[in-house]
Order: C-alpha cells, then sequence, then structure tokens
C-alpha cells in the first residue's frame, strides 16, 4: 500500500538523520572494545543466525536510501519508497522472530494432575474443526479407550494442536489427516498422520530444532515447542514420512510418569 508523499518524504528524512547520526557517532559509543566476549548457548546462537538475515537486509536497503538522499534531489520516490517497504517488511520479521522465541523460551512449568487424553485430543480436533473444513481435508479418528495419564492437559493439546496445524499447512489442495490413539507398553502413543506433501529425508532429523522450517513464512518455532512439551512429560516425539506420501508423528508418552509434587 503505497504511502503519502509527505509521509514518505518525512519517513525518508527521519531515516537519513538516523544513518547520518550512526556514521557520526563515536566507535566507542556504538561498540566498547573493553565488553567481555559472551559464548552464547547452543539456542541463543540459533537465535542470532536467525536474526542476522533480515538485519542484514535492513542494513543494504538503509546504505542505498543513504545514497539517494545524499542527491540534491529525490530523483525516484518510487524506488526509495520500495526501500522504505522492504525496510518495514524484515521489522515485521523480526519482530515475529522474537515473538516466537518469546513463546518457546518462557512456557510456563508444566502443571501435572490426571487427565483423559482422549478428551484433550477430541478438543483438538474440533478446535481445528474450521480451517479443515475450509482446506477440504478429511478427519478420520481412530481413538481407543485410554487409561488416565498424568499430563499437563493445556500444555499437551498446543503441542497437539502445533502438530496437526504442521500438517493441515502440508495439505494446501486437501488430503486426509488420521489422528490415531492407544495404549501401548506401559506408554499411550498417539499418531498424526497426513496425505501431504511429505518431508525430504534430509530434513527429518532436524524438523524440530529451533527456527528450522521448509515453509516460506514458517518461523520453525511451532514444533519445537511441541518436542519441548513432550519431552518435558518424559516422552518422545518420532517422524515418518516420504516425499509426496505424507508424514506420520508418533507421541509417546509413558502412563507411569512419575513427577515430584
Amino acid at each position: 500500500m503505497l504511502l503519502p508523499a509527505g509521509i514518505v518524504v518525512a519517513t525518508l528524512v527521519v531515516i537519513g538523520l538516523g544513518i547520518t547520526w550512526f556514521k557520526r557517532k563515536p566507535k566507542s559509543q556504538i561498540r566498547s572494545d573493553h565488553q567481555p566476549t559472551i559464548d552464547p548457548n547452543p539456542t541463543t546462537r540459533k537465535l542470532i543466525h536467525e536474526i542476522r538475515n533480515p538485519l542484514n537486509s535492513m542494513s543494504l536497503n538503509l546504505q542505498l536510501l543513504a545514497e539517494d538522499l545524499s542527491q540534491p534531489l529525490l530523483k525516484d520516490l518510487d524506488s526509495s519508497l520500495d526501500r522504505v517497504e522492504r525496510i518495514q517488511i524484515e521489522i515485521e520479521r523480526l519482530d515475529q522472530i522474537l515473538t516466537n522465541f518469546q513463546r518457546y523460551a518462557n512456557l510456563p512449568p508444566l502443571h501435572f494432575e490426571w487427565s483423559n487424553l482422549g478428551q484433550v485430543l477430541q478438543e483438538v480436533i474440533d478446535f481445528n474443526a474450521p480451517e479443515v473444513n475450509q482446506l477440504k481435508i478429511e478427519v478420520v479418528c481412530q481413538i481407543a479407550e485410554l487409561p488416565a495419564v498424568i499430563l499437563d492437559a493445556a500444555q499437551i493439546k498446543q503441542a497437539i494442536l502445533n502438530l496437526v496445524i504442521n500438517a493441515n499447512q502440508s495439505m494446501p489442495n486437501g488430503g486426509k489427516l488420521t489422528v490415531r490413539a492407544r495404549a501401548l507398553n506401559r506408554q499411550v502413543q498417539v499418531e498424526i498422520e497426513d496425505t501431504g506433501e511429505g518431508i525430504d529425508p534430509i530434513y527429518q532429523d532436524k524438523i524440530f530444532d529451533l527456527f528450522f522450517t521448509t515453509k516460506d513464512e514458517g518461523t520453525g518455532v511451532g514444533l519445537a515447542i511441541a518436542k519441548q512439551i513432550i519431552e518435558g512429560h518424559q516422552g518422545q516425539l518420532n517422524i515418518e514420512s516420504q516425499l509426496r506420501q505424507g508424514t506420520k508423528v508418533i507421541i509417546s508418552i509413558p502412563t507411569d510418569l512419575e513427577v515430584s509434587r
């Protein structure tokens, strides 16, 4: 959406002043040479890596804007406006990355209680109904009689919903979503299977890593949150997938979970 010319010019002037200030600011005020070197942990390194690309894009566009503003007259307003828009897009991308990372880093402590996992699954399926209807996805439920289990029902619901949403997104042209659950060897096993695009074998061991995504607009946080929640229940997440034949995610949660109260 194009902005009024007056706002655009004002924005460009502000950005230009910011660039000039940054160039003239003493280096000692920008970065202290006496700051201690910090060796970030793996999660922090992933966050740094993830925000570097939008920052680099913003830096490049700011340099180009600086060149535009150095001219006596602003000759190409459309080009400068396009650079402002690109910077805004990257700012929004950074905000989304940091918001999602905050969700991952600040999950509340697990609150364990005896729960009906079958009911939790049904609530997720009901909540997901409008989206699958819109995408023309057929939903098949195969939920056996399950024993009561100790878990944080709210967070397990969030984990399963994240997995279901991911399955939906792999079937933009419709397909079948199958949700199975059964008791097996002192565990409750839940399977979420889709008939979507599948996952390339080279990515299958990374799919639950923080910030890893194969989607153009994904942030790679939803599945990482699901993994964190399941592992917090001493459970496991496994994946079986073939390209163009779909994906099955298998959740295993122990029925004899021991927690401190």
